[in-house]
């Protein structure tokens, strides 16, 4: 199976989810080396705790597990998955205290290579600072569809299905956060070249 081809992915879940319905212990775990490091990922970038994340993620499959039998297929199977974590993600969201923090590394798109200069490393995380930053000030809402579609790489229909809303929603939300990302980087550049 190509694991970057969704319907194959799709399928081979699909099967698996049958499985762990008829109490399947092996097909949970290939369930769990199939989706859940995805899931950890899209935890770890809300809450940026690797023991949250993987408690979400632990709890994501948890309800799979609970839950295999009664899937119907209306969604892509890690549609599905996702929306069961993005629930997750918000009721741990909720008890926590208002302030969070953010890891600036796990945000940058910008990875140093190997022969980088000082100079250069202290740029990128200069550089990722402020994307960090600009992530925060968005609503809940569009940094999550940020992530979803570009950290998470998730197509426009998943992310309607996991965000509950309409597709032209999900464009929308993605043209306003592209847009005050765009405003709040250029502000911040701005005062980097005035100090």
């Amino acid at each position: 199976m190509a694991q970057d081809d969704p319907s194959s992915q799709n399928a081979h879940a699909l099967e698996l989810l049958a499985r762990m319905a008829r109490g399947d212990q092996s097909a949970l775990a290939a369930f769990y080396r199939l989706l859940a490091p995805q899931v950890n990922a899209f935890a770890l970038r809300q809450l940026s705790d690797p023991d949250e994340a993987r408690e979400v993620t632990v709890d994501t499959m948890h309800d799979v597990w609970k839950g295999a039998a009664a899937f119907r297929g209306d969604a892509l199977v890690r549609t599905w998955v996702f929306g069961i974590a993005r629930h997750k993600l918000l009721d741990r969201l909720r008890r926590r205290p208002a302030q969070r923090t953010v890891d600036l590394d796990e945000i940058s798109e910008i990875l140093p290579s190997e022969d980088a200069t000082p100079f250069d490393e202290i740029a990128r995380r200069q550089r990722a600072g402020h994307v960090a930053h600009c992530m925060e000030r968005l609503s809940a809402e569009h940094r999550e569809c940020v992530q979803l579609v570009f950290f998470s790489d998730l197509g426009l229909a998943e992310v309607a299905s996991i965000q509950n809303c309409p597709e032209n929603t999900v464009k929308t939300r993605l043209f306003h956060a592209r847009r005050n990302l765009k405003r709040c980087l250029e502000t911040r550049l701005e005062g980097d070249r005035d100090d």
